[in-house]
């Protein structure tokens, strides 16, 4: 019915006007009267920078294929429901169309939402076509208008094709003014607010990058970290701190793999700290964490012990295993470093998780003892995950943070990056 009423609605207006000549004007043709229409009023519009792309799942067609300006190559993924391509911005822009081409998309109608919003925890539908679907007619970029919002982040939502349940994108553009309303690293999620804020870092340091992702520098210690954010690297996304590193990426001369990490330093923040994990005295790390993706290795470090000296180095890595660029499903708990694989002989799998999944875990170190527990949501203990051989480690400190592992030698794509959240993190001596 409201199909009929729209098209009567068009019918009349041209009637009154002395103009209609046939009764065949259907809504395709009207949409894309309402479409030129809108291309002209949006004239003023460019092409904007696509900092990076991820999706919840693939057969092999990366995400990344829609954005190498190739038309023969593609992102697929298989499901009516829950499929999706993510792009991020690097920080919000004002954005006012998006473009995308099909594949097969002169055969078939491909059906879709596009989603836009600042926090991918908080999306919102500015074009809906899961039942109308693309025009079906063109292999070419389409364009989809939509009114002026600010956003860093743009989701396609597949829900299949007319012909099967694939979705199959092969290019993608988005277009805007290109002023955002909090980009830039003074830029987040957080209303104001910073990681330092969320996380409490007076006895931290942050071990990082500064640049883009394609051309970045190493640094020791990031400078004013209390009101410190960047869309690339280090930010606050729905109150959780997030941790970004790329492939290829500078690092310290001591390792060649890539991190966003924090560094334990004394209660004061003054100096860097050292405790004796020997002793009868606990020492602890409390964090609620998630990763939300991997590298091209499949292996990301999220939480440390380590050492002052070489012998023991990274007394214990808390880290997980998957598959390369990976972004959905579960992965491996892993537990490497001196404890595994110098007294076992090797890194240990001790469980698994799926990615995106919120877990509270609790790292201690006490008598040479190393040991990994499961929290529940109050920070209590309700499952011993790892015990350790002993290891007489005496000038500790705790790590956390993204720490990219087997990627040295890596070049950098826009592509390849692992992504961790952290939305707790505490410290006991």
């Amino acid at each position: 019915m409201k199909n009929y009423r729209k098209t009567l609605s068009y019918s009349f207006i041209a009637i009154t006007l002395g103009l209609f000549t046939s009764c065949t004007t259907d809504i395709e043709s009207l949409e894309q009267l309402e479409s030129i229409q809108n291309s002209d009023a949006k004239a003023s519009a460019s092409k904007l920078n696509i900092s990076s792309v991820s999706a919840n799942g693939d057969d092999g067609n990366r995400p990344s294929n829609t954005l190498d300006g190739n038309l023969n190559t593609r992102w697929s993924s298989n499901g009516r429901t829950g499929k999706y391509i993510t792009y991020d911005l690097g920080s919000s822009k004002k954005i006012s169309s998006v473009k995308l081409a099909w594949f097969k998309g002169d055969q078939r109608k491909a059906y879709f939402k596009i989603r836009v919003g600042n926090s991918t925890s908080n999306l919102f539908t500015v074009v809906d076509r899961k039942s109308q679907g693309s025009s079906g007619s063109t292999r070419q970029l389409e364009t989809y208008n939509f009114n002026e919002v600010s956003a860093r982040y743009v989701r396609i939502s597949g829900f299949g094709n007319s012909s099967n349940s694939w979705n199959s994108l092969t290019e993608t553009e988005i277009y805007g003014s290109g002023d955002g309303d909090g980009g830039g690293d003074g830029g987040g999620d957080g209303g104001g607010n910073t990681p330092y804020d969320l996380l409490g870092l007076k006895n931290w340091k942050l071990n990082g990058l500064s640049g883009t992702p394609s051309n970045n520098s190493y640094v020791d210690a990031i400078p004013n970290l209390s009101s410190y954010t960047n869309n690339n690297w280090f930010f606050l996304d729905n109150n959780w701190a997030i941790f970004q590193v790329w492939a290829g990426s500078d690092t310290s001369s001591g390792s060649g793999n890539p991190r966003m990490e924090l560094r334990e330093l004394t209660a004061n923040g003054n100096n860097n700290i050292f405790w004796d994990g020997t002793t009868s005295k606990e020492h602890r790390m409390k964090w609620k964490v998630r990763v939300d993706r991997l590298p091209s290795s499949g292996k990301v470090c999220f939480g440390q012990i380590h050492d002052k000296t070489d012998f023991f180095d990274d007394v214990i890595r808390v880290q997980c295993q998957g598959n390369a660029n990976q972004t959905s499903g579960s992965v491996k708990l892993r537990i490497n470093g001196y404890v595994t694989e110098e007294l076992e002989g090797g890194g240990k799998t001790v469980g698994s998780f799926n990615l995106g999944e919120e877990m509270y875990f609790e790292l201690t170190y006490k008598n040479s003892v190393v040991k990994l527990y499961e929290l529940n949501s109050s920070g209590n203990r309700i499952k011993t995950i790892f015990t350790s051989q002993k290891a007489a480690a005496k000038q500790n400190y705790f790590k956390a943070g993204n720490y990219l592992q087997s990627m040295k030698g890596k070049s950098y794509k826009s592509s390849d990056f692992g992504r961790v959240g952290i939305s707790k993190l505490e410290v006991f001596h």
